[in-house]
């Protein structure tokens, strides 16, 4: 079903899909444009990073968008926290500046407290470089959760080494905002206009200096968005081992993460690992 409000990019709405990535992805090969984008209620066979699943109950936002900045593929990996800095400029909007941060690189935390960490998990963030005959592109994928999610003791160690830290309790928009949070097309809509917005600015600002790194024009604000920026952190493994800990001091231009080790400074990739506050294990 077509949401769209006249004038605006193109925003289907389905009640469930498989996955919204791989409608995405099917579409933007056959030509969506830029910033087309798919909602969903739920969706039954959605996947998070590293392949791990990722399901939709009913009543939360399943979102992909489709983007296609002018901009060699090489520099797409700068995607992932352009979509987490766009969801925060929406969340932001809805009254939660303050409360929500990035998990690096890319998901969405937040405080249920003034003064408590950042430690229950709002949304996540999947993003999958493609290319097609119209060249290469980008497809985010976007959870929201926005009615309360129930997870048992089991669901949050899943997948987790003896021994290592439980994936972060969930949190929804219901239960930060009360009746103020929107609802699903609503939300969707800002969201994606939101990803779109940050995405087409990366692009401007690269385009002025395109030898500086995919991330070097975001660098400073995306920092600033960042929680754990400067505090202690282990660094684990997808299975959840700590193969390190340290002080998280900042970024590459190529979204690595820097860690002040005992041992020197050294980067992470996303790909490879996960940063958890030491008091979080």
């Amino acid at each position: 079903m077509d949401i769209t409000p006249e004038g605006a990019l193109p925003l289907m709405f389905e009640h469930e899909v498989g996955s919204t990535n791989d409608v995405a992805t099917d579409e933007a090969r056959a030509g969506a444009p830029h910033g087309w984008a798919i909602c969903a209620e739920r969706q039954v066979s959605g996947r998070g990073r590293r392949g791990h699943a990722w399901s939709s109950p009913a009543g939360s936002l399943s979102l992909s968008v489709v983007v296609r900045p002018e901009v060699p593929m090489s520099q797409l990996i700068a995607v992932p926290a352009l979509a987490g800095m766009g969801v925060m400029d929406a969340l932001a909007s809805l009254g939660l500046a303050g409360r929500v941060g990035i998990k690096w690189p890319n998901d969405i935390v937040a405080r249920t407290s003034g003064e408590g960490g950042f430690d229950r998990k709002l949304v996540g963030i999947l993003v999958e470089g493609r290319s097609g005959d119209a060249g290469p592109f980008a497809v985010v994928g976007i959870g929201i959760n926005r009615e309360p999610v129930q997870m048992d003791a089991s669901e949050l160690a899943q997948g987790r080494a003896p021994g290592g830290p439980r994936a972060l309790p969930p949190v929804s928009l219901a239960e930060l905002l009360g009746e103020g949070a929107p609802e699903l097309p609503r939300l969707a809509a800002l969201v994606r206009d939101a990803v779109v917005a940050r995405v087409d600015a990366w692009a401007e600002a690269l385009a002025a200096r395109p030898a500086a790194g995919p991330l070097a024009p975001i660098l400073s604000e995306y920092f600033d968005m960042v929680p754990l920026m400067g505090h202690e952190v282990a660094v684990l493994t997808p299975e959840g081992r700590v193969v390190d800990t340290g002080a998280f001091s900042g970024l590459d231009v190529w979204g690595r993460a820097c860690v002040r080790t005992p041992r020197g400074e050294k980067s992470y990739p996303a790909e490879a690992v996960s940063l958890r506050a030491l008091d979080q294990l």
